[in-house]
């Protein structure tokens, strides 16, 4: 089977073999790893094989939900795996295969021959009055109907996604804080997430300590608590309209100070991805 350098070239449609993976040069340099140790060798568990063969598949399918998927696993066992006490030289090899499949990606994207999008609300200039003949070198067209540079069309995208993944962050910091003072719901946090959280911290709305890996997916436990329990924008998100409360609560003690309500219409987006109570610290 050929394989071309860096990505490994399964049959159309087939979900590819751990030895065509690691065939990949780009691969095989992330699985010279130490495994993260194990305190008990079930049949079934995360063997060292095993744990290069999730390496190499969250490079090949670009998440490590998706790689656990591709092998039957269990997400939360994945996720259990990377907080193993002693588990460094793993982690570093995970981060690098999230590293390498975000570079994969955006490799992929550049070389996709983009369309306008019609975007509600906004009208696009017809092409006489907008478009030159043709793109100029390094160009591409972007959601506007129009050539922009594609480096800036790139990372004005990867921008866009950093700040809602960012703002989605902050929301459960939100979630968290308005939950730290009730032992039942912390312990039930704990239990249907799996997640190790740091009830002081979360208590001052503080960072996280799996915020730097940690992305924001609306499909898993935390994050769908954190909707249901009103922390959300825009459309997602169910019960009392938290954020809102939130942004009242703060308004009110602009009115004790003497100061103007704030314009949350025009407010900045790092602004708005601040709510915070007036009596808590400021989200960092």
């Amino acid at each position: 089977m050929e394989t071309s350098k860096g990505q490994a070239a399964p049959e159309s449609g087939a979900i590819p073999t751990f030895g065509d993976l690691a065939a990949d040069p780009e691969i095989a340099a992330l699985l010279d790893f130490d495994p993260a140790p194990r305190k008990v060798e079930r049949p079934n568990g995360w063997t060292a094989d095993l744990q290069q063969e999730l390496i190499a598949r969250i490079v090949d399918t670009g998440s490590p939900g998706a790689a656990c998927d591709a092998m039957d696993k269990n997400l939360s066992g994945a996720k259990h795996l990377y907080r193993t006490d002693g588990a460094d030289s793993f982690r570093a090899a995970w981060q690098a295969a999230v590293a390498l499949a975000a570079e994969r990606k955006r490799a992929v994207r550049a070389a996709m021959t983009r369309h306008p999008v019609d975007v509600p609300g906004i009208e696009r200039p017809r092409k006489a009055e907008c478009e030159p003949a043709a793109p100029l070198p390094g160009q591409v067209m972007n959601e506007f109907g129009e050539w922009e540079d594609e480096a800036s069309y790139l990372r004005r995208a990867d921008e866009a996604k950093d700040r809602i993944g960012d703002r989605l962050i902050r929301l459960r910091r939100m979630f968290l804080e308005e939950i730290s003072k009730s032992p039942g719901k912390r312990a039930a946090f704990e239990i249907l997430t799996e997640l190790p959280i740091d009830w002081d911290k979360a208590a001052r709305c503080e960072p996280q300590a799996d915020e730097p890996w940690h992305n924001a997916n609306q499909r898993e436990p935390d994050m769908i608590l954190t909707a249901e329990s009103g922390w959300s924008f825009g459309d997602i998100g169910y019960g009392p309209d938290r954020l809102a409360e939130a942004r009242a609560r703060m308004d009110e003690h602009r009115a004790e100070q003497g100061l103007e309500p704030v314009d949350w219409d025009e407010a900045s987006a790092s602004r708005l991805n601040r709510p915070c109570r007036p009596r808590s610290a400021p989200c960092r």
